[in-house]
């Protein structure tokens, strides 16, 4: 038993070894396999942006809150948080990419899969009573990784000779974004709040182009552009929670950033090569070769809307608009093919019923989403839809009102494309989130 006058002190100890698993996880994601045609445009392939406990419930996040996660996409909801938490996201993912209208040809579809990082928070009160949070967060915006094969045939008129030459498009690289943020209650149920951050990222893509003929003097080359970008961050929300009667309560949020623009240093190199026995290539010959070319990275804007309908210790079901202004995007103000997407996000959450029996503690989850992707191939559209299932798992039986940790899981199945498009992928993700709160981060001291 504790005496009277126990005191509680933090303790960084178990932070720090949660932040090493997390460094051991970094490590194994840099072995992952995955390849994304799609990665190609933009950015690369955008990196879905909730928590795992909202993705649970088809990513609801507008005018979402709750206890066991951080709601990082609407600062708002900082305003909730009453505990010191410790908020991690990790999943993992698999797609399948099949190519041309045949989509049964084994052929024409190949398999990928990775570890990925989601995201790391740490929220806190900055007012004993509530009303006033803050969070501090890291987060993967979007991830290249691709490794493409094309062949085709090329007339040299001085030879009077077809030639075959086969292209390999390679791509890798991705985008972090670092912020701190706080939200506030403005007046009873309506709550503001931003993030401050920095988008940084890198693109390194190339191309590789090998002639087969046996005439000698046809060298294979590289085209490879290597791109850092990096800049402030900087967007908003506001909540506002009205009662409705004594059991019932209505949920109503926004957020929003606007477009800005990103600094960019590229490396531009054309060089012939051969391969190595090894599969490494040589450089035999840099034909041209030029550094640090500055340019702009115009990233569009985004907004979100969102309402639900809250029946504490019993559910709450939501409904989510979001869109992303994709037309705007430049890099170097060159184009992409690329448009504005939207999505329409559903979901609910059945809350436990806390109870003598470990499952009467679990929250339920269950969402699902449709919309329209960003990519914007052949002046046609990509469609998109997934359906998601979660739920919160607690890692001890609640002692403290504040003082409590969950487990957040996640799974979900998604499409990308229909008959039209040239890619129709298949995705399936199973997420992790780690809630540690204050309870976990404190020990007890004994007279």
């Amino acid at each position: 038993m504790l005496s009277a006058n126990t005191t509680i002190t933090p303790t960084y100890k178990k932070i720090g070894l949660v932040l090493i698993f997390w460094c051991c996880f970094i490590s194994l994601v840099q072995a992952q396999t995955e390849n994304s045609p799609y990665s190609r445009y933009g950015l690369g392939d955008l990196v879905p942006g909730q928590s795992i406990a909202s993705r649970g419930m088809g990513g609801l996040s507008a005018a979402y809150f709750d206890y066991t996660s951080i709601n990082f996409i609407n600062p708002a909801s900082y305003s909730k948080i009453s505990a010191t938490t410790l908020d991690l996201g990790f999943e993992f993912a698999t797609r399948t990419i099949r190519a041309g209208e045949n989509t049964s040809d084994p052929n024409r579809k190949f398999n990928s899969y990775s570890p990925n990082i989601s995201y790391l928070q740490l929220g806190f009160p900055l007012k004993k009573n509530g009303g006033w949070g803050m969070n501090l967060g890291l987060n993967p915006v979007n991830r290249v990784n691709y490794k493409l094969t094309s062949s085709s045939q090329k007339i040299f008129p001085e030879f009077a000779d077809t030639v075959g030459i086969n292209t390999l498009y390679e791509g890798s690289g991705g985008a972090y974004e670092a912020h701190i943020g706080t939200g506030f209650n403005v007046f009873k149920g309506f709550s503001v709040g931003f993030n401050v951050g920095y988008l940084f990222g890198t693109k390194d893509i190339g191309t590789r182009t090998n002639v087969v003929d046996t005439i000698s003097y046809y060298y294979k080359s590289n085209h490879q552009r290597k791109t850092h970008y990096g800049g402030i961050h900087l967007n908003g929300g506001l909540q506002y929670m009205v009662k409705l009667n004594k059991a019932n309560f209505l949920r109503l949020g926004a957020y929003g950033s606007l477009q800005r623009n990103l600094n960019a240093k590229e490396d531009y190199t054309v060089h012939t090569f051969e391969y190595a026995t090894s599969g490494a290539t040589d450089t035999l010959d840099i034909a041209y070769s030029e550094k640090d070319i500055s340019g702009t990275v115009k990233y569009p804007a985004s907004y979100g809307a969102g309402i639900i309908w809250d029946k504490p210790g019993k559910f709450m079901v939501g409904l989510d608009y979001a869109t992303e202004k994709w037309s705007s995007y430049r890099f170097y103000e060159g184009k992409d093919m690329l448009q504005d997407s939207w999505e329409i996000r559903f979901g609910a959450q059945l809350a436990p019923r806390i109870g003598k029996t470990y499952w009467s503690n679990v929250s339920w989850r269950a969402g699902f989403t449709w919309g329209q992707d960003y990519i914007y191939v052949n002046q046609t559209d990509l469609p998109k839809w997934s359906v998601s299932a979660g739920a919160s798992l607690p890692m001890r039986k609640p002692a403290y009102t504040n003082q409590f940790s969950v487990i957040n899981i996640l799974f979900e199945y998604g499409n990308r494309g229909n008959k039209d498009n040239a890619l129709r992928e298949n995705f399936f993700r199973f997420g992790v989130g780690l809630a540690l709160t204050d309870i976990w981060f404190l020990k007890r001291k004994y007279d």
